[in-house]
């Protein structure tokens, strides 16, 4: 697992994780480990009106755009924004 942040990007109304100096897509539906106060839990990425993750299956919370958040992630499951298609 690689330890990163979850920022927003303004730019493409989206959330992307940052490791290092590469950037990686995270979209709906996709899985990371969120950390809260020195715990990480498994968390989901979805949207409705809001952005949003679901924590541990159970509870669920408003991701707000100007935050930073730390989490951590398997880098094989997720492709760098520039990659090529």
């Amino acid at each position: 697992m690689a330890r990163g942040i979850l920022i927003f990007d303004p730019q493409h109304q989206e959330w992307r994780v940052w490791i290092g100096q590469r950037a990686y897509w995270i979209d709906q539906g996709y899985s990371f480990e969120l950390r809260i106060q020195h715990k990480y839990f498994q968390a989901i990425l979805e949207k409705d009106i809001d952005w949003f993750v679901t924590l541990d299956y159970d509870a669920s919370f408003v991701l707000h755009i100007h935050e930073v958040y730390k989490v951590r992630i398997n880098k094989q499951d997720f492709m760098p924004v520039d990659s090529p298609f």
